[in-house]
């Protein structure tokens, strides 16, 4: 058999290499991609959670207590009035696209944040790992 006849180990050696480096590459640029949808989700959600909060304050004239939490947006907290809800079909919204919790928190002054801790769940962060927060002024 002639010498170059077909490819030699070297040759497919450095197929591969090329393959993988193209695999490899690829493959960050998904990732990427999926990090920066998961967090234009996240935003929608607490989007939709700010927007369900307006309507309890326009029916009750006060945003759920911190005690009370997101969960008042499904179900009637006790003694009171003119609850119109449930202002969310569902709890799905509770948690972000990284299955964290969606924090909430009302301070003295009767103002809300509602947030997610990005990627890795927790406070501050990069990247897909920052906080993601709207209150009543966003």
């Amino acid at each position: 058999m002639p010498p170059d006849a077909g490819l030699t180990i070297l040759e497919l050696m450095v197929v591969l290499v090329i393959l993988s480096i193209i695999g490899v590459v690829v493959s960050f640029q998904v990732v990427g991609q999926m990090d920066r949808a998961k967090v234009d989700v996240a935003r929608l959600q607490l989007r939709q959670l700010q927007n369900a909060l307006t309507l309890f304050d326009l029916d009750t004239h006060r945003y759920p207590t911190a005690t009370e939490g997101l969960a008042a947006l499904l179900t009637a907290p006790d003694n009171l009035a003119n609850w119109r809800g449930p202002y969310l079909k569902n709890k799905e919204l509770f948690a972000d696209p990284w299955g964290h919790p969606i924090s909430y928190t009302l301070d003295d002054v009767g103002r809300y944040v509602v947030m997610s801790g990005g990627s890795d769940g927790k406070e501050g962060g990069q990247g897909s790992a920052a906080d993601i927060a709207l209150g009543q002024e966003q």
